[in-house]
């Protein structure tokens, strides 16, 4: 059996378990409460009780590109939860209930059991930023202005194998765990080490951590830089993180050949 039998069975999983709608929906409301928020947030103050009388509240309104490049920053630490909850079973869960043996009865190798699950869930991420991404985006600029939808969608790309990291490594537990909890808190632990204790070990790796991506993609968004100085910022960190998936890719398949199911 290709690849393409098993990619093609893992997207009909993903529509009966409704992941193909749960998952941009909730990048969706993740994202888009925060140019909500940032337009509400003068009525909401100038409302609040316990104001002395005559108080006036004067906050600058921050431009479309600012409030949209917020939006990522809200949505990295949520999203990365999210990625993991959804991800963590798709191997350990089949592995624990015992599809995945039932599965390798069947002319299929584990690579291409792997692989297919690989790519189902990176397709699934990458669609579900740029649909959130686009709708943050249009509703930003409803409320607030015009913005660059270049430097939007470059932004967008720049950030985006940061959650491709978060699936790689969460597939690489799943593979490697009995089941999906301990692959979710394993994931969970490494992506929150990965992407904070850098910064506090030096300039070198804070630049190569996943940590330095945002950042870029948030210059990139506000037109505070072309893309040449954004792709320097981002550069290391693009290396860094294209590096760490490759290893945590292949150590997932590793751990799923070398495990008993």
């Amino acid at each position: 059996m290709t690849s393409y039998p098993m990619i093609r069975i893992e997207f009909q999983e993903l529509m009966k378990t409704y992941k193909i709608l749960i998952v941009p929906i909730v990048f969706i409301a993740l994202m888009i409460t925060q140019p909500i928020t940032m337009k509400m947030l003068p009525d909401i103050l100038a409302n609040s009780t316990g104001l002395p009388k005559g108080t006036v509240i004067n906050i600058p309104t921050p431009s479309a590109p600012e409030v949209l490049s917020t939006a990522i920053s809200k949505f990295s630490s949520l999203g990365t939860f999210v990625l993991i909850l959804v991800v963590m079973g798709t191997i350990a869960g089949e592995k624990a209930s015992g599809v995945a043996s039932m599965v390798f009865v069947k002319p299929v190798s584990r690579a291409k059991y792997y692989l297919a699950k690989a790519i189902t869930y990176y397709t699934l991420t990458i669609g579900s930023m740029l649909i959130g991404m686009g709708i943050t985006a249009y509703y930003t600029e409803l409320l607030f202005g015009k913005l660059d939808w270049a430097h939007v969608w470059l932004g967008t790309f720049m950030y985006i194998p940061n959650l491709l990291l978060v699936v790689t490594t969460t597939l690489c537990a799943s593979s490697f765990f009995a089941n999906a909890v301990g692959a979710g808190g394993a994931s969970l632990v490494f992506n929150i080490v990965v992407f904070t204790v850098p910064q506090f070990l030096g300039k070198f790796l804070d630049m190569v951590s996943p940590g330095g991506l945002p950042n870029a993609a948030m210059m990139m968004i506000q037109e505070n830089s072309t893309l040449a100085e954004a792709a320097i910022t981002g550069l290391p960190g693009l290396a860094g993180v294209f590096a760490l998936n490759i290893v945590f890719f292949f150590m997932g398949w590793y751990f799923l050949e070398r495990s008993e199911i």
